[in-house]
């Protein structure tokens, strides 16, 4: 709640998306989501009809939550220069949009000081309604305000699809595997009641024909066995992960780990605010290619035809043609397991167009358990990449692709996966 754009004179005119949640978020004060329970339910219920019931919630406002929108809207009367555009109000936070329409004598956090104190006295009657600081998303580009009002309006029903769907939105700080992986019994969290009807509905994404025989499997130049990989008579160790998502996509018999040089395929970059560069992304937010090969090319048509045949796909999503894989993977709502340099949030949920990718099971994240979550961003440094590519082939076993680590003996690469995946850090 305390991430600001660096570089950035919040004195200047923008449009701004801002979050805020309550001090007590238990406490769900400011409203109650509502599921039309017209619509039957019961945790065999397929997934097209548990989105359905979930595409009818909507949000019943306490007078709590009432006061703060009113005071929202009146933001302009205190602060001439801001125009407020949108509110969602949530059970235990809120969502707004508002347009600076001219420079401000002051930065932009004293006016939501200023509502955040308002609003408080409004709703309660005094102060301590709000968690300190503030969230902020500054929309800078042509699209971007058309799909923040698009994401916002849609707050309720992911929030119900987490409620429909609770054991794909759980952070796990408990998933051990053994690797490396040569069969699909390697899972040792034990399954809740809970958790088993899902495995029923994904039957169709879970039951693999496993007789299938590593020659007959696509990308078969890539998919040597096991041994070559890791050398003959590899020891297998326990590895523990945090994990958000479909455990089951581990199940397949059939992983195939993404690999892709950065001199395949490289995305657009421009400028960002406070210095360095991003990817560049059009109006809809796709990221625009500005070079792909025809390695890339061949590479990832092999990788989604895999992927249509059966196949999960498992990524560490490090370079700019693994990204574009796993992109066109989430597009074609096909499985992919991505790894992450650092574990979840208690709160965490995938954003974005995830979100959905993660209610349909479709995805599964994974960070080795010695990295924890950080509220600052962590950036992906060569023994990162180095142990997430390695790791990443241990869990694909006869999928995994063969890595140039350049100078890295296996050993190293060895204990940098053991010291990531140690419980309780190393």
């Amino acid at each position: 709640m305390l991430r600001r754009c660096r570089g950035w004179d919040y004195r200047r005119p923008c449009i701004y998306q801002i979050t805020l949640v309550l001090a007590d978020r238990k406490s769900k004060a400011l409203g109650r989501l509502v599921i039309d329970r017209e619509l039957p339910l019961s945790v065999r219920d397929g997934l097209e009809h548990r989105l359905e019931v979930a595409a009818s919630s909507y949000v019943a406002l306490t007078s709590a939550g009432e006061a703060v929108m009113s005071e929202f809207l009146r933001i302009g009367e205190h602060h001439p220069e801001i125009m407020p555009l949108f509110i969602q109000v949530m059970p235990d936070h809120i969502h707004f949009i508002i347009h600076v329409t001219k420079p401000m004598a002051r930065p932009l956090g004293q006016a939501i000081a200023g509502f955040k104190a308002g609003s408080s006295k409004a709703a309660i009657g005094k102060g301590g309604l709000w968690a300190e600081g503030f969230q902020d998303t500054i929309l800078f580009h042509e699209g971007q305000l058309d799909s923040m009002f698009t994401y916002l309006r849609d707050n309720p029903r992911r929030l119900a699809v987490k409620q429909l769907f609770p054991e794909l939105f759980r952070v796990r700080n408990d998933l051990c595997l053994k690797l490396p992986r040569q069969d699909s019994g390697n899972r040792e969290l034990p399954l809740s009641a809970h958790d088993r009807p899902f495995r029923e509905q994904n039957r169709p994404l879970l039951a693999r024909d496993r007789s299938l025989q590593a020659q007959d499997r696509p990308l078969s130049a890539q998919n040597r066995p096991l041994c070559s990989v890791l050398g003959a008579g590899a020891p297998s160790f326990k590895a523990h992960f945090s994990a958000i998502g479909n455990l089951f996509l581990l199940d397949s018999p059939n992983i195939i780990q993404v690999q892709c040089s950065r001199a395949y395929l490289a995305y657009k970059r421009v400028p960002k605010p406070g210095g360095g560069r991003k990817i560049a992304r059009d109006a809809a937010g796709v990221p625009i290619v500005e070079k792909a090969t025809p390695e890339f090319e061949e590479k990832r048509d092999e990788l989604l035809a895999a992927a249509r045949h059966g196949a999960v796909l498992i990524s560490p999503c490090i370079s700019d043609g693994e990204r574009e894989i796993a992109r066109l993977a989430f597009a074609a709502s096909l499985p992919v397991i991505a790894l992450r340099n650092m574990g979840f949030s208690p709160l965490y949920k995938p954003g974005g167009k995830l979100f959905d990718k993660a209610a349909n099971g479709k995805l599964l994240l994974l960070a080795p358990a010695a990295w924890p979550y950080s509220t600052s961003e962590k950036p992906m440094t060569r023994f990162d990449a180095c142990a997430l590519n390695r790791i990443a082939q241990l869990i694909a076993g006869d999928g995994a692709a063969v890595i140039n680590y350049k100078g890295m003996q296996p050993k190293d690469i060895d204990r940098l996966v053991r010291e990531a995946v140690a419980k309780g850090g190393v």
